[in-house]
């Protein structure tokens, strides 16, 4: 699953998709769908527990908060296996039911 920036549209990538005997298949995520992106969720999270009505006098400070988070992210551990999980339902995927948008 990819979000859709341009250079995972490009030309090469779809000709490498079209050999055959590729069985890879792409699913692009929908534009604006930022709940669907694990990358997203991670730095929602992280805007949560860091930047969330704090602010910081300098940068160093903020540098030092953000790499304290980093080395303290075991103890989100929980919290985080909550967001960024791989369970999905697929629009029009026959086994959901769920019908397209």
């Amino acid at each position: 699953m990819l979000d859709n920036a341009r250079y995972k549209r490009s030309r090469e990538l779809k000709a490498w998709l079209d050999q055959p005997g590729c069985r890879l298949r792409l699913i692009y995520l929908p534009s604006h769908a930022p709940d669907l992106n694990l990358t997203e969720r991670f730095w929602h999270f992280f805007e949560r527990q860091v930047l969330f009505n704090k602010s910081y006098e300098t940068f160093a400070l903020f540098k030092q908060v953000f790499d304290q988070f980093l080395e303290r992210l075991h103890e989100h551990e929980a919290d985080l296996a909550t967001l960024i999980t791989n369970r999905f339902h697929l629009i029009r995927h026959p086994k959901t039911g769920i019908p397209s948008a």
